[in-house]
């Protein structure tokens, strides 16, 4: 997973009488503590109902976009324009492994970028080409199931070698040194 922390807090409560049961809330330590959510929702069981439809259980929250763009702002979480991108993550398998990968690099210290749209390994390839990335990492079917994915040099010979999901890490920045 991505390992985001969480604190459970069973008093919490949101601003509207709709929520049943389960509320939420996202924080950032960039807000003082009176006023650090950034957003935040809950399950309202009968919200559906009281608007005329037939009863539906649902969830939902909300993101103050100001404020998200400037906890972001304030962790650090935007890299600047002309910042270039060391590692290019390529994912054939549906997103799930380029998401984990390119966080756990991220987390590394390591410029990591990705494709968010469901594009071709191809054309993932060319995006990868042109992020200016020194490195790819790709991951299909055959790696997803082995557990391994393949590290391609796209800056120097090109060399490409399989390498364990465990080791993406290490081999990267030994690579990128």
């Amino acid at each position: 997973g991505l390992e985001i922390p969480f604190t459970i807090e069973p008093r919490l409560v949101r601003g509207l009488d709709y929520y049943v049961r389960t509320t939420f809330e996202f924080t950032s330590e960039a807000f003082d503590a009176a006023q650090n959510a950034i957003g935040g929702g809950g399950r309202y069981d009968g919200l559906a109902e009281a608007m005329g439809a037939p009863p539906t259980p649902g969830v939902g929250f909300a993101l103050g976009v100001d404020r998200t763009l400037m906890a972001c702002d304030a962790e650090g979480a935007f890299a600047a324009p002309d910042a270039p991108v060391d590692v290019f993550v390529v994912d054939t398998t549906g997103g799930e492994a380029a998401l984990l990968i390119t966080d756990e690099l991220r987390r590394a210290g390591i410029r990591a970028d990705r494709s968010w749209d469901d594009r071709s390994m191809k054309a993932q390839m060319r995006a990868a080409d042109r992020s200016g990335a020194a490195q790819a990492v790709i991951v299909g079917e055959d790696e997803l199931q082995s557990d391994t994915v393949a590290v391609r040099d796209l800056r120097g010979d090109g060399g490409q070698e399989t390498v364990a999901r465990t080791s993406i890490t290490e081999t990267l920045l030994a690579r990128l040194k």
